[in-house]
């Protein structure tokens, strides 16, 4: 499992994680504690104290860094709407100039309710530091049609598939849900076309996830994977099993 805590101001999710580490060994990769107070750049704190945990062998990928992030139905509300950094902060600039050939995934979660504002920005983040692997939670809940932008311009983007089996109606804005992208299967839980052909042309780029943050996606858990091995089991058993896993042993497991 790829885990990683939320800085937070009263749960020591930090400890907890590490303590996993410690009992499970290699079956726990680490990822650096994720933060949802950053705004328009990264702080000075955050840039420090990411690269200061990155000193520490036990972590090996940045964990997710909240670039646009959508207020949801069910989470905090912020008078923007949105957590949202600026790809091109000059924080954010110096964090990666640090992490670049030094093979440590980044996760760089963005949603794409706002893709004319963001694409343009992300694409050059891509460009400067094609030394750094980015690793795009969720496919960024995007359509098939964007997912292969990405796919087709930066060969250091991997994907997680995680929430991507079903509809994603829990924007606190109606209108930004409805810029996002569908699932990837119908309602019969079949593939559709045009994701099929994506995970067939890029099959070293996606990886099975479940993004289990809060505790109703945990007492979903069974159900998910479940439901995760059907869709996988509509694909050649090559590419199933590179999806399923093989991508991420590659990714993580031969780091640091």
């Amino acid at each position: 499992m790829a885990l990683f805590a939320r800085m937070h101001r009263k749960r020591n999710g930090e400890r907890a994680v590490s303590e996993l580490k410690e009992h499970f060994g290699p079956r726990v990769v680490m990822g650096t504690p994720k933060s949802f107070e950053q705004r328009g750049d990264l702080s000075d704190e955050f840039v420090e104290k990411t690269l200061t945990h990155l000193k520490d062998s036990s972590f090996q990928f940045v964990g997710e860094i909240m670039f646009a992030h959508a207020d949801k139905s069910h989470g905090e509300q912020t008078q923007e709407g949105e957590r949202y950094v600026a790809p091109t902060g000059s924080n954010v600039a110096k964090l990666f100039a640090e992490l670049s050939g030094h093979n440590i995934p980044v996760m760089t979660h963005w949603e794409v309710y706002n893709w004319e504002r963001d694409w343009a920005a992300f694409d050059h983040l891509y460009t400067r530091f094609r030394g750094v692997t980015f690793i795009w939670p969720h496919a960024g809940f995007a359509t098939a049609s964007q997912v292969h932008t990405v796919l087709s311009s930066h060969a250091n983007v991997f994907i997680t598939l995680s929430k991507k089996e079903s509809i994603q109606d829990a924007l606190s804005s109606e209108e930004k849900t409805k810029a996002l992208g569908g699932p990837l299967v119908d309602q019969c839980n079949r593939l559709l076309s045009q994701w099929r052909e994506l995970l067939e042309k890029y099959p070293d780029r996606f990886m099975f996830a479940t993004d289990s943050h809060k505790d109703f996606r945990w007492a979903r858990y069974p159900e998910i994977v479940k439901q995760w091995r059907h869709i996988l089991g509509q694909l050649s058993a090559p590419i199933a099993k590179a999806i399923a896993s093989g991508n991420a042993e590659r990714l993580y497991g031969g780091l640091r």
